[in-house]
């Protein structure tokens, strides 16, 4: 049978939606995702700058569970997407409930994590007194929202690898809305809730997040239908575990290791001094939007993949990688010669420091030059872990990390004088290096034998 007439026998949904249809909501959930974030920092501003404050060198501590559930959802992308591409029908509705549970069994033990260490926390982090009780009372509050934000995950998980993705940013869109008009209202209301700033702060993120998983339960159960299956047995579960955690432990260790790479280059930032700190600070806030994007078709291109791996369309594999790369590449390379040509304006919504004007200027052009290999990066890297292939990349990553971006951080911007911009050249260098090797792996086509599920 010729792989045209195997591609009109398996046409899933989302193979027909095609990738920007997949990829254009999956890029607005992200942006609000963060924006969650950003907007309980800003309703925090308000209250006290030491509270912004406190919270604010809190938040690496409540992302961390969260990339580590996203990133373990990439082997549940793979898994699942392959059986669907694959036809294999007859145990999705196990699958899904397997990975409700796995996300609520992990969500659970990160709550009881921090409910008994919220005393402890704030200061482990080095915050004093003050703002570690400002910490421990968020904490406490927003624990449960983190057991609440794992099972949506799962429930995401669902509705993304079925194509199902504008789902996913609708329920974002409804729990931004919520949790604006609910810190405004607990904050700025006349009513006295007894609570402090960041308690009311916490309870707003904690009821959006519950609204956010209820609408994402409506959506699998009620809208499309999707049904658990509870007949499955242990053995049943422990080899969809298996096959997910192949895929989604080695994809998780790339971002932990990402997150300590960036918190040692950061400590040589510092030793820069206080105009490069600001410098860095900004020009990432302005390139946020153009990875945000390349994130959102690494993701897009992720799922359409798994499903082409199940019904086993390489060739077709290929032309979608092709088609996300362009589509990647010259989306976000336009963004950022946009902000490049208007640095001036945009460094303005920030500072008016002329130093940091210009400096800022050339490492949005280095960012320019960086960024393609960023989002081939994310196109091909993403296309080999979901394939089964992740050992691969990411040992690759790790090692080219520490090995190489690190020392060469040092080397030209210590050693050499170079100061932030050597930072960045030793970032475009790494970025560059990961990108060949990544590409000359995908082209040698070992990940088309790599399935945990249809070896």
């Amino acid at each position: 049978m010729t792989e045209k007439n195997i591609a009109q026998r398996t046409e899933t949904e989302a193979i027909n939606m095609g990738l920007f249809a997949i990829t254009w909501p999956i890029f607005l959930e992200v942006l609000l995702t963060y924006l969650i974030n950003f907007t309980d920092i800003l309703f925090l501003n308000q209250v006290s700058e030491q509270s912004s404050a406190a919270i604010g060198t809190l938040m690496p501590i409540i992302v961390i569970p969260i990339v580590i559930l996203h990133s373990l959802s990439i082997g549940t992308t793979g898994v699942l997407g392959q059986m669907l591409g694959a036809q294999l029908h007859s145990g999705l509705s196990k699958n899904y409930l397997y990975t409700v549970v796995f996300n609520f069994a992990i969500g659970l033990v990160v709550m009881l994590v921090y409910l008994v260490g919220h005393q402890h926390i704030g200061s482990w982090m080095g915050l004093d007194g003050g703002m570690n009780a400002l910490t421990s009372a968020y904490l406490v509050i927003f624990a449960p929202a983190l057991l609440i934000k794992a099972v949506q995950i799962g429930y995401g998980c669902i509705l993304n690898i079925n194509g199902w993705t504008r789902l996913n940013m609708y329920s974002t869109m409804l729990a931004n809305g919520l949790n604006i008009t609910l810190n405004s209202y607990f904050l700025f209301g006349r009513k006295d809730f007894g609570l402090s700033g960041v308690e009311c702060v916490a309870l707003a993120s904690a009821i959006s997040y519950l609204l956010g998983l209820v609408v994402v339960m409506y959506f699998v159960h009620i809208k499309k239908g999707v049904k658990f299956d509870f007949s499955g047995s242990r053995s049943d579960a422990t080899t969809y575990l298996k096959q997910t955690l192949k895929i989604g432990i080695p994809a998780t260790m790339e971002p932990m290791s990402y997150e300590l790479n960036r918190f040692f280059i950061t400590i040589t930032v510092i030793s820069l001094g206080a105009l490069a700190i600001s410098t860095r600070i900004y020009t990432l806030n302005l390139i946020l939007i153009p990875v945000i994007y390349s994130q959102a078709i690494g993701v897009g291109n992720r799922i359409l993949v798994s499903h082409l791996l199940g019904a086993k369309q390489h060739r077709r594999i290929e032309r979608q990688i092709k088609q996300s790369i362009l589509l990647s590449t010259t989306g976000s390379a336009a963004m950022l010669f946009a902000i490049w040509l208007g640095s001036d304006y945009a460094f303005q919504l920030f500072t008016q420091n002329q130093e940091i004007l210009a400096l800022g200027a050339t490492l949005l052009a280095i960012d320019f030059l960086r960024h393609p290999a960023g989002a081939i990066n994310m196109v091909v890297v993403n296309s080999l872990v979901v394939s089964g292939d992740a050992k691969y990349p990411v040992t690759l990553s790790i090692l080219s990390m520490w090995l190489f971006c690190l020392p060469l951080v040092y080397f030209l911007s210590i050693t050499l004088g170079w100061g932030l911009i050597g930072v960045w050249l030793a970032l475009l260098l790494d970025e560059y290096l990961r990108c060949a090797v990544c590409l000359i792996r995908w082209r040698g086509g070992a990940w088309k034998d790599s399935s945990p599920v249809l070896a």
